[in-house]
């Protein structure tokens, strides 16, 4: 009798545990939303979505974690959250933000226009890089023509580059990032030591920088090159 008890316990610890197990995992939006999400770049610091909805398209329930986000192309979006709490918002191409926590809800496109983001989700915030050296050359500072501060808070700053053609900028430096290629083209790269890289870069890929540098870019082909910057401070 009392070794039937203990089982029962057992299983029912078992049940509990698995339960609590099952509704902690992550809905992740790129296999609940195949359609919708789809995955530029993932590794062990970020995770790059690329998200089109269609005019009344839907997703379903998912989850995030810390992201920041950058609409390629605004449109009216309805967002329901886990609760059954529903907001619409009218979000402007251009606009970005940063959400701190990790969030769950589900998106809808109620206008009549395609909407499209790109999604740089945090799975780790790294270590604060220095940026206090009288040296460090700040991008939007020594080419404000090029850099535009799009956002900024304690964790990272969001760039908006754009080169037109024939244009370079000042050598500067940077953070880890991550790049997200709006507008692509024909890039030079001088870095410090006069080294000279020449490089096609097409539109829409993504890559992560981890480590801190310095450089000199300059447009050598024929159109505009725009690009997106998440940078961690």
């Amino acid at each position: 009798m009392v070794k039937q008890i203990i089982n029962l316990i057992i299983s029912s610890l078992l049940f509990l545990f698995i339960s609590c197990s099952n509704s902690s995992e992550m809905l992740l939006p790129e296999l609940v939303s195949p359609d919708i999400y789809k995955v530029l770049l993932d590794n062990n610091d970020v995770k790059v979505l690329e998200v089109t909805f269609g005019p009344g398209q839907s997703d379903n329930m998912h989850d995030h974690n810390p992201v920041t986000f950058y609409l390629v192309e605004g449109g009216k979006a309805q967002v329901t959250l886990p609760d059954g709490t529903v907001n619409e918002r009218e979000i402007p191409t251009g606009f970005t933000g940063h959400n701190t926590d990790k969030v769950r809800h589900q998106v809808k496109n109620i206008g009549e226009n395609t909407i499209k983001i790109i999604l740089v989700e945090h799975k780790k915030i790294r270590s604060k890089v220095s940026t206090n050296n009288k040296d460090y050359l700040f991008p939007e500072k020594v080419s404000p023509d090029i850099y535009k501060v799009l956002l900024e808070n304690d964790n990272i700053k969001v760039l908006e580059v754009e080169f037109e053609p024939g244009q370079g900028d000042n050598m500067h430096d940077h953070n880890p990032m991550t790049v997200y290629v709006l507008q692509g083209g024909k890039a030079q790269t001088t870095l410090p030591d006069g080294t000279i890289n020449e490089q096609e870069v097409p539109s829409g890929v993504s890559f992560f920088a981890k480590d801190g540098q310095r450089h000199q870019i300059k447009n050598i082909g024929d159109n505009t090159i725009k690009i997106l910057l998440v940078e961690y401070k």
